[in-house]
């Protein structure tokens, strides 16, 4: 996905294009589960990048559980990686992070992306405009003062669509069908 800074701010939910170390910030605070939840979109100097964060700031007094990736040996000696659960404590969490960066002729590429700690670069087909859905979505349920659901937003946004919908998959009873040359325009030989 190669953009001018124009459609990538629109693409971003931003209504212009940055200026060198601007930041477009957006935040909400849900006082039922207490979470300020915040969103910014900022221009490096010079132009050199653009970067989108989503973080959750949470209460000190809330408990909350966290899964954390960690490498551990196996019996055959070899790393490998588990996913524990942890109870917490207020502190931040980062939801996402995307930096774009220009390339040429004044288009600008995405050049990381990572959600939830796993970085969906290069992942699946058009991450990069997926990744700028996902953070737009996040931005409109803020602007709605609604706490984005993260885990329904990687559903519905950073799915790999590859194998395509609808019960499209598969060719079964969609052979093409052969054509004689005889048989177009009714004509019989």
């Amino acid at each position: 996905m190669r953009l001018t800074l124009e459609e990538l701010m629109e693409k971003l939910g931003v209504d212009r294009p940055l200026t060198p170390y601007e930041t477009q910030p957006w935040f909400m605070y849900d006082e039922d589960k207490g979470i300020t939840c915040s969103a910014e979109v900022r221009m490096g100097p010079n132009y050199e990048d653009l970067e989108t964060e989503i973080q959750f700031i949470y209460d000190d007094d809330r408990e909350r559980e966290i899964e954390v990736k960690v490498k551990v040996r196996d019996r055959d000696g070899k790393d490998v990686e588990e996913t524990k659960t942890e109870t917490i404590r207020g502190g931040q969490e980062h939801i996402m992070y995307m930096q774009v960066k220009p390339v040429i002729q004044q288009k600008w590429t995405t050049t990381a992306l990572k959600v939830k700690g796993e970085s969906y670069y290069n992942k699946f087909h058009n991450w990069e405009g997926k990744g700028c859905d996902f953070f737009r979505a996040a931005i409109e349920a803020i602007q709605m003062n609604i706490l984005p659901d993260i885990d329904d937003l990687i559903e519905k946004e950073l799915s790999d669509d590859a194998l395509g919908g609808g019960g499209r998959r598969g060719r079964i009873g969609r052979k093409s069908p052969k054509v004689k040359p005889g048989q177009l325009m009714g004509m019989k030989k």
